[in-house]
């Protein structure tokens, strides 16, 4: 007997595939690989991950005696030549990738005996579907700051030539810091497509008109089989938004092929039918990553990071944009363009603010590191902050108008000034 790795449902030994999800069927029983050592250098440890096109385990590496993620493709799918060359295409866009918010591959390779397995960096945290299963939705600072660290990770990815075309929840990986905030990887790199990959020969991936994705999060592009581009990334993320900020995504159907009808054809709701208290701006910006055009929606990953630190000022009552030149030096300080690391900002708790506290029972997720947990390493500048928690709140700020008579009377002395030496 086999069991389906995605649903669990049981069938017969002469089956490959799931008739009802796709996903891998494995023999039931003891776990081949636990126990087993890949390469004469890989030790696998225990199971912690499984999908449909192989299970993740925690593994060490014998020699360097560190811990680490490894990925191998279901036993079933090594005679698929197709499932071979898209596994060994996630290796090679990981790879690509250098970025704290997105998974490290460090090694692959192909056994003696035909195991194909991934080698990537181990991650403890838990995937953002199960902290919104957890939290229905999540505060707005929270939402914007885990969004933020997602077009991060795509900008390094896009600027590698790699669209990932499965952005979703359960493809963010979360780690609770200390501070309550998360630091986000992106994960599974398993659909992804290399815009510019030439290698030559080999069985085709994706057929023209084919649809690829979860349906929920579909860009209108991979509904209607047209050709991708960043923007399709960004057209999911905001679908992630959409449900962080509200619990549910903006289309569902009865089936897959009606939600993608949707998300071609019906404009997205607004967020703020769901949640009147949403914030204008943060509204329209979402509205404009689900843009039915791509060309209406941000034209890159960077360009969204810096539209959602600019709405969060623009709705935060602790910011007061006296004069144009403010913003400009607001605008100075985001993130720079060419990948560089940055600083993370941690936000400072509020009164009375719901945050997402960090769950006492950490799962281990398939890809983990050990210094995560401990302190958010150096990424690309995380917008972290609690000020739009209290939109719609008064400002506390006490001194505001003591800073408008300074500034009153620094333009007064400045006029006497130039009419003194006039």
């Amino acid at each position: 007997m086999k069991r389906c790795v995605t649903c669990g449902r049981e069938f017969q030994d002469q089956m490959r595939f799931c008739p009802f999800d796709g996903g891998a069927l494995e023999a039931i029983g003891q776990d081949p690989f636990i126990g087993k050592t890949l390469d004469g250098k890989y030790y696998i440890e225990a199971k912690i991950g499984e999908g449909g096109m192989g299970a993740v385990y925690r593994g060490r590496h014998l020699l360097m005696d560190t811990q680490l993620a490894i990925k191998v493709l279901h036993p079933s799918l090594v005679s698929d030549a197709t499932s071979v060359a898209r596994f060994q295409r996630e290796a090679q866009a990981m790879a690509r990738i250098r970025h704290p918010n997105a998974i490290a591959v460090t090694d692959f390779g192909i056994t003696e005996d035909q195991v194909n397995y991934i080698v990537m960096e181990l991650f403890e945290g838990e995937s953002l579907r199960k902290v919104l299963e957890r939290e229905k939705k999540l505060p707005y600072a929270t939402a914007i700051s885990i969004a933020r660290q997602v077009c991060e990770a795509l900008e390094a990815a896009h600027r590698s030539g790699v669209i990932h075309r499965d952005i979703k929840p359960e493809n963010i990986f979360l780690s609770a810091q200390p501070d309550g905030s998360y630091f986000a990887k992106v994960i599974d790199f398993g659909i992804a497509k290399i815009v510019t990959d030439t290698s030559k020969g080999g069985p085709p991936l994706t057929r023209q008109g084919m649809i690829i994705g979860s349906p929920h999060y579909l860009s209108p592009e991979q509904c209607t089989g047209q050709e991708l581009d960043a923007r399709s990334d960004i057209y999911s993320l905001g679908i992630v938004l959409f449900e962080m900020l509200t619990g549910q995504v903006p289309f569902t159907a009865m089936t897959p092929v009606a939600v993608a009808l949707l998300h071609a054809n019906e404009p997205p709701p607004s967020l703020r039918k769901f949640n009147p208290e949403i914030p204008k701006a943060l509204d329209e910006l979402v509205m404009r990553a689900l843009a039915k055009s791509k060309a209406d929606r941000p034209a890159s990953a960077h360009e969204f990071a810096n539209e959602l630190a600019r709405v969060a000022r623009l709705v935060s009552p602790s910011f007061d944009p006296v004069s144009p030149l403010v913003e400009k030096i607001l605008d100075a300080s985001l993130p720079p363009s060419n990948g560089a690391q940055r600083t993370v900002a941690t936000p400072s708790k509020v009164s009375g603010q719901q945050t997402a506290e960090p769950h006492p029972t950490s799962t281990t997720s398939p890809f983990s590191s050990s210094s995560v947990s401990s302190s958010p390493p150096a990424t690309g500048a995380v917008w972290v902050g609690s000020s739009l928690a209290t939109y719609g709140q008064p400002p506390q700020d006490s001194m505001l108008w003591l800073r408008w008579v300074i500034a009153a009377v620094v333009v007064l002395l400045g006029a006497l000034l130039l009419y003194l030496f006039s």
